[in-house]
């Protein structure tokens, strides 16, 4: 019995790449052109980095602060923009 993707031609049930969290398995942050940097001065601990991230590399500290996993960022700049107190800044990697 087909379910409603498969009669639609979807079956993410049997695909690899396609299934929740199989970005934690491929490591996706190498091909970035900028990278997020903290102003640390600058950061009020809000959270929206780690909430707008959408590939959730932002992770919380312990003292409130937040840092990057950058295995798994892209560099999309969505943190930085969405960032109340300007304390973030996208710089060009250097490879």
């Amino acid at each position: 019995m087909k379910n409603d993707n498969e009669k639609n031609g979807l079956n993410i049930t049997r695909c690899r790449t396609c299934q929740p969290g199989s970005t934690l398995k491929n490591k996706t942050g190498g091909w970035r052109n900028f990278r997020p940097v903290y102003i640390y001065e600058k950061c009020t601990k809000c959270g929206i980095c780690e909430i707008v991230c959408p590939d959730m590399s932002v992770k919380p500290r312990e003292d409130g602060f937040f840092e990057y996993d950058y295995d798994y960022c892209k560099g999309c700049g969505v943190c930085a923009n969405e960032c109340p107190a300007d304390a973030i800044e996208m710089i060009l990697e250097e490879k």
